[in-house]
């Protein structure tokens, strides 16, 4: 379905939904946009089934695969579809059961960072995720802070996305970002997270919500309602052609 919500839906896409006996879409990506669950809904005239990360991660997608053995089904995902392993793993055990797929291909915040933030694309490095910290197991990966100061070094680009925990209801903000940033430079202290850094932020990037600001790590935020999907871009020195 691509981010952004309706407006950009593919025609590829819209055809071949008209053509499915059923349809399912995953809500733990973005569940706050339901809206373009009902726009589909309302193109095909079908009802549109809700499945959660459990269902396709844990079950391995098998109320979609059996259903598919008869029928042809439809797998709503945000995004482009093959960006997440999870998805991939879907395919190749419908191809095991012998079950025929094909792909319709949407707008990736991988490619719509850069282009909404006006950085040059082939200066990113490698992408990061920002998870939520468990005190009680004593998980607090440092993967996060050493990828960005990997990727500083060689003056590339970060694009930093949010953890998204949403059967529990949790969706990282800005503010639980920079805490998390904050924490994890005291504990490194290799000079990457610290007053004045710019951070680019992205919220419901492609939608008419879309908001890319620029900010100073360090700073209080404003009060403004950031949407969902959240993520950021630490940037690298600029070009004379960024911006």
């Amino acid at each position: 379905m691509g981010i952004g919500g309706p407006i950009n839906f593919t025609c590829g896409l819209i055809e071949a939904l008209k053509t499915c006996d059923f349809i399912y879409a995953e809500k733990y990506t973005n569940p706050e946009d339901l809206l373009t669950i009902s726009e589909i809904e309302k193109i095909t005239r079908k009802k549109v089934q809700l499945l959660n990360r459990k269902e396709i991660e844990d079950e391995s997608g098998s109320v979609l695969l059996e259903k598919a053995i008869n029928f042809n089904v439809a797998f709503l995902v945000f995004g482009d579809p093959f960006i997440f392993t999870t998805h991939i793993s879907l395919r190749k055990k419908a191809q095991e059961l012998g079950i025929k797929t094909k792909v319709f291909h949407g707008i990736s915040v991988f490619s719509l960072a850069p282009s909404c933030s006006g950085l040059d694309p082939y200066r990113f490095g490698p992408p990061v995720t920002l998870v939520f910290p468990d005190e009680k197991y004593g998980y607090f990966p440092e993967t996060p802070y050493t990828l960005v100061q990997e990727n500083l070094n060689r003056d590339l680009h970060t694009l930093v996305l949010m953890d998204v925990k949403a059967e529990e209801g949790r969706f990282m903000n800005f503010s639980d970002a920079f805490n998390i940033m904050e924490e994890l430079e005291n504990k490194i202290g290799g000079g990457i997270f610290i007053p004045g850094r710019k951070i680019i932020l992205l919220a419901a990037l492609g939608s008419e919500k879309e908001i890319v600001k620029w900010v100073e790590f360090g700073q209080k935020l404003d009060g403004l309602e950031y949407p969902l999907p959240r993520s950021m871009i630490i940037p690298a020195s600029l070009k004379f052609y960024e911006i």
